[in-house]
């Protein structure tokens, strides 16, 4: 899969400067639906104050280049990685992260689907996954999107464990527990495998069985039946 860096959009600060000689701004933004406030310098990362100042330790630091999506968070609804997002430019802001998917202690129907489906393995790269897969989900609403779709949307997300069909699967099937309705290929378009062939293989569409094979090796023979070969009419004119 390619990857994507997601950049966020650029916003004039709107942070108040906490007391002279701190070299802090005090920062009042959303997180998860609840109103929150801290004092932090203004270049420190939205990773390190979600984790470091509000205990909010989902959101998992992978690169810190904002190249493996591991930190992916929802700022005012647009997908993006925390690590590359400097606290000065979250303030009067809402911001998601996986913590706020689930409903208290119990699961939502997306991290259910990941658990069920074997798409969560070593844990590091799950909480963007879900983030980024939550976020396809809410801007097709009453769909279930193509693998296509899901692994264009993921493609910021990187996995060295599952091999992603797990998540795609996982994905897919939250959408289709929520209601959605398989998605149609558009008019001309080719539809996506819904599997890719495993590294090494090639793809076994549109090749015979050793069965049809047979049958067309006797069908042909049943065609040429009682006709005469170029050597059966040499003979003939011979005589």
């Amino acid at each position: 899969m390619r990857t994507a860096v997601r950049k966020p959009a650029s916003r004039a600060p709107r942070a108040t400067r906490a007391p002279a000689g701190t070299g802090r701004v005090k920062l009042r933004l959303t997180v998860n639906g609840r109103a929150a406030s801290v004092s932090v310098p203004p270049m420190k990362r939205l990773l390190d104050v979600l984790r470091q100042d509000l205990s909010l330790t989902g959101s998992k630091e992978g690169c810190g280049e904002g190249e493996c999506g591991a930190c992916s968070v929802l700022l005012d609804g647009v997908l993006v990685n925390s690590c590359l997002v400097p606290a000065v430019q979250c303030d009067g802001r809402r911001v998601t992260t996986v913590e706020g998917l689930g409903h208290g202690a119990a699961l939502g129907v997306l991290q259910r689907a990941f658990v069920e489906f074997g798409g969560a393995q070593c844990g590091i790269c799950t909480p963007g996954m879900l983030v980024a897969a939550h976020a396809l989900i809410a801007a097709n609403p009453g769909r279930v999107p193509r693998d296509a779709e899901v692994r264009d949307a993921l493609a910021g997300n990187l996995c060295r464990c599952t091999g992603y069909q797990k998540i795609v699967d996982a994905v897919r099937a939250a959408a289709r527990e929520q209601g959605a309705r398989p998605s149609k290929p558009r008019a001309g378009a080719r539809a996506a495998p819904e599997r890719e062939a495993a590294p090494g293989r090639k793809s076994t569409r549109g090749r015979k069985t050793a069965a049809a094979r047979a049958r067309g090796r006797k069908s042909a023979a049943e065609r040429t039946r009682g006709r005469k070969t170029p050597a059966d009419r040499a003979r003939e004119g011979s005589r």
